[in-house]
């Protein structure tokens, strides 16, 4: 990867700004605004786009909440968004265990905003603000950030250096 698509690339990413909880929707959403939301956040991230069957898959194993009335709330909307970006990562049990973890003593919302601010923050290469959520939950949440940001741009530099350079295959 050239310097210039380096810096493109971070130029791109700098402009990501994931939604906070009161960012969101009061009313419910139904699964095909949920999907054009997330989608429309997470592109230029690189992240895969989100279907219905995928939600329909995190309902039925539990992952996401179901729906009432076919309408999702602010809190599945949440989740659907952390679930997106971090299933590149962290296998799904594994990313609905972290969140219960995150949100046992703190309220959803603030968990929530806490990963937005964390997130947002890195993908700018700044400092988070300061937090009083416990040291643990800090890191964790911290950890799964700088997991997820590199395999983002480790996907995106070996997508360019194919590009460029496609590997030559061995007889």
């Amino acid at each position: 990867m050239t310097a210039t698509q380096l810096e493109h690339f971070a130029t791109q990413v700098s402009k990501v700004q994931l939604p906070h909880w009161a960012d969101f929707p009061e009313m419910g959403l139904y699964a095909d605004q949920v999907i054009g939301l997330v989608n429309d956040r997470l592109r230029p991230l690189g992240v895969p786009p989100l279907t219905k069957a995928m939600i329909n898959n995190y309902v039925k194993k539990g992952i996401v909440i179901a729906p009432v009335k076919k309408k999702y709330s602010q809190n599945q909307l949440a989740a659907v968004t952390v679930i997106s970006l971090l299933k590149g990562s962290f296998a799904l049990p594994t990313i609905r265990a972290a969140i219960d973890q995150v949100t046992v003593n703190n309220y959803p919302m603030a968990a929530y905003d806490r990963f937005v601010d964390l997130f947002n923050a890195a993908l700018r290469n700044e400092e988070a603000n300061k937090t009083t959520l416990d040291p643990a939950i800090e890191e964790l949440l911290n950890l799964a950030v700088v997991t997820t940001i590199t395999r983002l741009k480790t996907t995106a530099l070996l997508a360019v250096l194919q590009e460029q350079l496609p590997p030559t295959k061995i007889k």
